[in-house]
């Protein structure tokens, strides 16, 4: 799969803007699955079950959907979802309430409004970039410890490491750095750190 940048997981984002007495809520979620973005969307229309309107769209990989929720055609699902693809996120799903305050904003001012709000939420969520990472363990004596972590620092994320007959390391690191670090360890270890990797993965990645 492609690197894709997305909006931080496991918290729904919100955001409440008023115009002309209508209040229009925000919220966002990063979701993995379409099954996910339905789940959300019907958790937001549960909530505000007494809301004028519960409009939404999202983007999950080459799926996308959108909906007015009773709003004049054109004017709501599509610019929210046009400002999440402008933004350029994937896996994400944003759906906007809408509690009527008795003036009626117009077709422009419809879509200005559930642009804003969604632009308005996406505002508050950190902003992850997912990338081809390769995940591997990384074994060498005790003598040579300190020398590789001298070399590594600042240059990949050690998730955990095992302290045995030799040290094990299992290492994260940017899929365009791999071999150049591997090669670079190899010298300067004479040979003897031994690689294995585990695995290619997408993963939010930052040192």
């Amino acid at each position: 799969m492609k690197q894709y940048d997305t909006i931080a997981s496991g918290i729904v984002y919100s955001n409440e803007i008023v115009i002309d007495k209508s209040r229009f809520i925000g919220y966002a979620k990063h979701v993995d699955t379409v099954e996910e973005a339905v789940e959300f969307v019907t958790e937001i229309k549960k909530k505000h079950f007494d809301a004028t309107h519960n409009c939404y769209g999202y983007i999950c990989d080459d799926r996308a959907k959108f909906s007015d929720d009773g709003e004049p055609q054109g004017t709501a699902g599509m610019p929210i979802y046009e400002c999440i693809k402008n933004k350029n996120l994937n896996r994400v799903c944003v759906v906007v309430t809408r509690y009527f305050g008795g003036i009626k904003l117009g077709a422009g001012g419809l879509v200005r409004a559930y642009n804003g709000s969604t632009a308005g939420v996406l505002a508050v969520a950190p902003v992850v970039s997912m990338r081809q990472c390769v995940r591997f363990d990384l074994t060498v004596g005790y003598t040579m410890l300190k020398q590789v972590q001298r070399l590594l620092e600042g240059k990949l994320i050690v998730e955990n490491i095992v302290y045995d007959v030799d040290v094990t390391m299992q290492c994260l690191i940017l899929q365009e750095m791999y071999d150049t670090i591997i090669d670079i360890v190899i010298e300067n270890t004479n040979g003897r750190a031994i690689v294995k990797q585990k695995e290619q993965l997408l993963y939010p990645y930052s040192i």
